[in-house]
């Protein structure tokens, strides 16, 4: 596992940016040829044939997977640190219980919309919305500007007393 680790530290990012060009490089090259091949040219309205094209779509699942599966490593890599070092992943854990219940007072409290935009959509079956999902993104968004603004509260703090010091 350290050799892994080592490997990945030594030669990680550049095996990422290879990885990006590449994946960059073949949708470039089936976007070229998807378009010749369908008789478009650069200068053609690709919005008046957007039915008929669908030759980058291939292209856009291989990127789709490799975030998927980049997901996944990730959360499992994250698993395994908090198996294998529990004492020093008590701030994470502490962290990730804060904004959880951050999230419920938010939820809990939140207020189901029924004028302007929002009571539209709410009016309207066809937006499948409803007033729980409306109550999720009203916490959501209270929880993300919450945060936000305690990471620059935090900034602040660790500067003055970096300026003291």
């Amino acid at each position: 596992m350290i050799k892994a680790y080592n490997f990945l530290m030594k030669y990680g990012n550049l095996i990422a940016m290879i990885v990006a060009v590449l994946i960059l490089a073949l949708f470039l090259i089936n976007i070229n040829s998807g378009m010749n091949s369908m008789g478009f040219d650069s200068s053609t309205n690709l919005i008046d044939h957007k039915d008929k094209i669908n030759f980058f779509n291939n292209t856009l699942w291989i990127a789709i997977y490799m975030i998927f599966i980049a997901a996944i490593v990730w959360i499992l890599f994250g698993l395994y640190n908090l198996i294998m070092n529990p004492k020093g992943s008590m701030k994470f854990l502490i962290s990730l219980i804060v904004v959880v219940v951050l999230y419920f007072v938010f939820y809990s409290t939140a207020t189901v919309e029924q004028s302007g935009r929002l009571g539209e959509l709410l009016s309207d079956p066809a937006y499948h919305v409803d007033a729980n999902i409306t109550k999720h993104i009203s916490a959501g968004l209270k929880t993300m500007l919450s945060l936000f603004g305690l990471s620059i509260l935090s900034l602040i703090v660790s500067e003055v007393i970096s300026f003291f010091k």
